[in-house]
């Protein structure tokens, strides 16, 4: 699978800034094959993504696209924002014994905990089961 500059470029703007950092030193070192594929997977991934309100008849049986995650803290995304990619919807968990739903603005977060990292090997479950997982 062969990545090209756009599929990098989307991938990147999803991540926390030291990860993306990191991120860039890979793709420019010896193993940046693996790095392009992570790549145009989570750009198809991203691409894919319901936008906003798209997802609400399913409450929670919908199934996360992105998952953010640092020490006891998970954020997983099930909606995007097309014209606003800080803007995302999804569930939060601190870590408290419960995850909390609604927008969530990348840029403040990102700021608040710069070791968050973006899941590169995330396979979905649906919210109802994250949310026994965090009970």
């Amino acid at each position: 699978m062969s990545s090209n500059k756009e599929n990098i470029i989307t991938a990147l703007q999803f991540m926390p800034p030291s990860q993306a950092h990191c991120f860039e030193d890979g793709l420019r070192g010896e193993e940046h094959r693996y790095f392009e594929d992570i790549a145009d997977k989570l750009a198809r991934i991203i691409n894919s993504a319901p936008s906003i309100y798209e997802t609400d008849e399913l409450g929670e049986e919908v199934k996360p696209v992105l998952h953010y995650f640092y020490g006891n803290v998970d954020i997983y995304i099930t909606e995007i924002d097309r014209s606003d990619t800080n803007r995302l919807f999804g569930y939060t968990s601190l870590g408290m014994g419960y995850l909390e739903f609604g927008e969530i603005h990348t840029t403040p977060i990102f700021q608040q905990l710069p070791l968050l990292n973006l899941d590169f090997n995330f396979t979905p479950k649906t919210i109802r089961e994250y949310r026994k997982l965090h009970t």
